[in-house]
């Protein structure tokens, strides 16, 4: 079977099988907890992976164009419970990362976005990518856009570094942000901060002193001082 016939029976396996657990007495609820941004099937996570595990140990094989195409596929669903596959499908298959990642990664932090699929590619995908290589010039840049969501994922990407986190890098984009009032900027620099102080207390609270941090962003920071 060739890739491209594999992916359309991957996806006919699994979109009628989540079709068929749709729930509208959960989706209500689920669609509400995200301002009714976007529509819901009802499936909470325990359902949703049984019901994908098939799905994502075969995706997880094919080469990464293929598995970049169902992952796309599925971000073009309306249901929200298809951009989640379609992330942990993506952070599954990690190994099979190239350079077509990356831009693409970055494409679904631009494309219906919320801080539940935001943060989930900011510290999962763009942060893993990045782990263990140089400054990287993307994120860089998205901290110095008017974009929120691409300013919140330059905050958050190397959320799960500890010891490996560039601390000046992190404060060089927080200070480049932590003007702006909008509530997900500012919870993200508290929370990149407190991740940050379980590594060097010393330093995040040097720096959130030195760099005037305040409101709610410090109190996330210090949370745990």
């Amino acid at each position: 079977m060739n890739m491209q016939k594999k992916t359309k029976q991957l996806l006919e396996e699994l979109l009628p099988a989540m079709e068929f657990h749709r729930d509208p007495a959960l989706a209500l609820p689920m669609a509400r907890y995200m301002k009714n941004l976007f529509p819901y099937l009802g499936i909470k996570q325990p359902l949703r992976k049984t019901l994908s595990a098939r799905f994502m140990k075969e995706a997880k094989d094919l080469d990464n164009a293929e598995i970049i195409a169902l992952a796309d596929a599925l971000w073009n669903k309306p249901e929200r419970e298809f951009q989640y596959i379609a992330m942990e499908l993506l952070y599954a298959a990690r190994k099979k990362w190239d350079n077509k990642s990356l831009p693409f990664f970055c494409s679904l932090v631009n494309r219906k976005p919320w801080w539940d699929t935001v943060d989930f590619i900011a510290s999962k995908l763009i942060g893993t990518y990045y782990a263990g290589k140089h400054k990287p010039p993307k994120m860089i840049a998205w901290s110095a856009t008017n974009d929120l969501w691409q300013n919140r994922t330059a905050i958050l990407f190397q959320l799960n570094y500890k010891k490996a986190t560039d601390s000046g890098l992190l404060f060089a984009i927080i200070n480049r942000v932590k003007h702006k009032k909008d509530f997900f900027i500012q919870k993200a620099i508290g929370w990149s901060l407190r991740q940050y102080h379980r590594t060097d207390p010393a330093a995040v609270e040097l720096f959130v002193e030195q760099a005037a941090i305040n409101g709610l962003a410090k109190r996330e920071a210090l949370k745990h001082a």
